[in-house]
C-alpha cells in the first residue's frame, strides 16, 4: 500500500508543464499517478498513448481538451474545470490546455490494460524517452 501528500511528489518539469510523480508504475502491477500543472496560456504538447488509458480528475483551473478518437478524423474540443473528470481511452491522440487566468491543476492516472511496457517499466524511463524526443 502507498501513502503520499498530493503535494510531496517529485517534479519532472517541461517546457510546458509540470508533472510530479506521486506513485510509480515500478510500484504497481499496471498503472501510475501524478499531479500535472499547466501554467495559463501553456498546453501539454499533443500526443497520443498506445499502452494506457488516463483518468484526469481536476483540481484547480480551466483547461481545453483537445482530442480524436481513434476511429474519428477531425479533432474535437471539450472544455474542463475543476471538480470535473476526464476519460482518453487507448489511441486517442489529445491535448490539454490552460485557457484560465491561473495554473490548470489536475490529477492524472496512467491505467495499462495489458500491464506496463517492457522497455519502460518506470516512470524514469518513460521521462528518459521524452526528454530525448523533446518533449
Amino acid at each position: 500500500m502507498i501513502v503520499k501528500d498530493i503535494n510531496q511528489g517529485k517534479d519532472y518539469r517541461w517546457s510546458t508543464h509540470t508533472n510530479s510523480l506521486l506513485i510509480d508504475r515500478k510500484d504497481t502491477e499496471g498503472s501510475e499517478m501524478f499531479l500535472t500543472t499547466i501554467e495559463p496560456k501553456k498546453f501539454a504538447p499533443r500526443h497520443i498513448h498506445d499502452d494506457n488509458e488516463q483518468l484526469y480528475y481536476v483540481i484547480k483551473g480551466e483547461g481545453l481538451v483537445t482530442y480524436r478518437l481513434p476511429s474519428e478524423t477531425a479533432d474535437k474540443e471539450v472544455k474542463i474545470k475543476a471538480g470535473q473528470v476526464v476519460f482518453i481511452p487507448l489511441q486517442t491522440e489529445h491535448q490539454i490546455t490552460c485557457v484560465g487566468e491561473k495554473p490548470l491543476i489536475y490529477l492524472t492516472i496512467d491505467v495499462f490494460p495489458k500491464g506496463k511496457p517492457a522497455d519502460e517499466p518506470t516512470w524514469e524511463a518513460h521521462a528518459k524517452k521524452l526528454a530525448a524526443n523533446d518533449h
